[in-house]
């Protein structure tokens, strides 16, 4: 199998499965979101990242944060698909005192690195784990995902100044840019127009890439590292991604699925 159809076949599997947490949700959850990110964790947790090796101690191993925390639904299906952990994840999702609420929970054992909740705090939180491993000889990558509406947090940019500063060239920013935040069109909120030019003019090393497209993400993810600088990957999505009637539909932000639209869901990312 190759890298592109064994990242493939986890993304298929990661919608089929967030789907199914409809049948334990309390009602509502942030689809749309999870869904535009689904293709990057795929290719993350498929391929590029160490972390799927148990015996590797936990120094070693490089770091995933999910700083967009609503879109924790993907980062369960990651776990669970790529086999770090059990799908028991999905019967436990909201339910009354589980770790895996809508919004991810930091655990350790579970490969949560990060609470979501307050969006900005990913990115803050990544530099400070990639300056440690710096100092600490650690050899372990740190890669933190945000949603472009994420970037209207002021804490982003001190974070993207510090990266910068430190020489990050351990860390790994990746943007959902999938154009929509919870209250509309980024255009019309807060609009980000020229973001690599924007990082590359704050000392990043920036590029973008189809967030969809397997091969343009590893190739992206196995471009050579600029030596002193942190990375960013601006990756193009489709909020909803999947279900054609969640697609660039903002009302799929935060909604419920059930009954016939369930059913199409189930349908069209392919019933289990």
């Amino acid at each position: 199998m190759t890298r592109i159809e064994k990242c493939s076949q986890l993304a298929k599997a990661m919608r089929r499965s967030i789907v199914d947490m409809a049948a334990y949700c309390a009602g509502d959850a942030h689809w749309g979101g999870a869904l535009s990110c689904t293709d990057v964790l795929a290719v993350l947790y498929g391929d590029v990242m160490n972390c799927r090796n148990r015996e590797l101690p936990y120094e070693e191993k490089d770091k995933f944060i999910l700083s967009k925390g609503h879109s924790a639904m993907a980062l369960y299906a990651a776990l669970a698909e790529s086999g770090i952990e059990s799908r028991n994840i999905y019967t436990q999702f909201q339910q009354n005192g589980s770790l895996f609420a809508e919004l991810a929970i930091m655990n350790e054992e579970y490969g949560i690195e990060h609470s979501g909740g307050s969006l900005g705090l990913g990115l803050p939180m990544a530099v400070g784990m990639a300056l440690k491993a710096r100092k600490c000889g650690y050899p372990y990558k740190v890669y933190v995902l945000t949603g472009d509406g994420e970037l209207d947090e002021g804490s982003i940019w001190e974070a993207v100044m510090a990266a910068a500063q430190f020489q990050l060239d351990n860390l790994i920013l990746i943007v959902d840019r999938n154009g929509w935040q919870s209250d509309g069109a980024n255009k019309d909120v807060m609009s980000m127009e020229n973001l690599e030019e924007r990082l590359r003019a704050f000392g990043w090393d920036a590029y973008a890439a189809d967030g969809h497209d397997y091969a343009e993400l590893l190739n992206a993810f196995d471009r050579k590292k600029a030596a002193g600088k942190p990375t960013a990957l601006i990756a193009d999505t489709i909020k909803g991604k999947g279900i054609s009637f969640m697609e660039n539909d903002n009302k799929w932000h935060h909604s419920i699925l059930q009954n016939d639209l369930l059913q199409m869901a189930k349908q069209e990312v392919g019933d289990k």
